[in-house]
């Protein structure tokens, strides 16, 4: 067997490879969903102040923006 380079492998040592590289990215994605999870949501998230606008704004041109 030719298996030293990409190249040249086997279609099994290629069927390998993608199967390793998918059960990595499940393994993943697993392990950050799971830590995503256990965030409590305080302190997950920051928002800055709530600002309502009340007032009219007159720009240039004399439109009126609310």
């Amino acid at each position: 067997m030719n298996n030293h380079s990409l190249i040249s492998a086997s279609g099994n040592t290629h069927a390998k490879i993608a199967a390793l590289g998918i059960a990595v990215s499940l393994v993943f994605v697993a392990v950050i969903s799971a830590s995503g999870v256990t965030r409590s949501d305080s302190s997950a998230r920051s928002y800055g102040p709530v600002v309502k606008a009340t007032t009219a704004t007159t720009v240039a041109g004399g439109a009126v923006v609310r």
